[in-house]
C-alpha cells in the first residue's frame, strides 16, 4: 500500500477546492468524538482516499477531577499524569467543526460535559493528511 504525506501548500490547495464547493453547504456540525488515528492505511480500498488527522497536545488540570465514562473506567482516569504535555493523534473530519476538548475527553473515556472540559488545556493541534491508494494504482 503506497502512502503519501502531502505539504502544506498541497494541503491549502485542496482545502480551497473543498471550501469552493461546500460554498452553499449549511454550517457543518460539530465532531467531539476523539475516534484514534489509523496506524497504517486500510488494506483494502477501491479508490484513493485521503484521511485527516489531528494531533492534540494538552494537559489535565489537577482540579477538577475528570470523570470515566464508565465508572469501571475510574481507577484508570485517575492515574493518567497530571499538569504534564500529553499528546494523542485522533482522525479529523474536514467537514465538521472540532471540539478539541470533547475529542481529548472522549478518546481518554471521561464523561463529556463543563465540568471536564474545564480540567483539560489545549496547548497545540498540527494537522496530517495522507493519502491511500488501492495495490496497483
Amino acid at each position: 500500500m503506497k502512502r503519501l504525506f502531502l505539504i502544506p501548500a498541497v494541503i491549502a490547495s485542496a482545502t480551497f477546492l473543498f471550501d469552493a464547493q461546500q460554498a452553499e453547504a449549511a454550517v457543518p456540525g460539530v465532531d467531539g468524538r476523539g475516534v484514534g488515528a489509523y496506524p497504517a492505511c486500510p488494506a483494502v480500498l477501491d479508490v484513493p482516499a485521503i484521511f485527516h488527522f489531528d494531533k492534540i497536545v494538552f494537559q489535565i488540570a489537577l482540579e477538577p477531577k475528570l470523570i470515566a465514562a464508565l465508572a469501571s473506567d475510574q481507577d484508570a482516569i485517575d492515574k493518567l499524569p497530571r499538569q504534564t504535555p500529553l499528546d494523542i493523534k485522533v482522525l479529523d473530519n474536514p467537514k465538521r467543526v472540532a471540539d478539541l476538548k470533547g475529542k481529548v475527553l472522549s478518546f481518554l473515556g471521561a464523561l463529556v460535559n463543563d465540568q471536564t472540559r474545564q480540567a483539560i488545556t489545549i496547548n497545540q493541534v498540527t494537522y496530517a493528511a495522507v493519502v491511500c491508494t488501492p495495490k496497483g494504482w
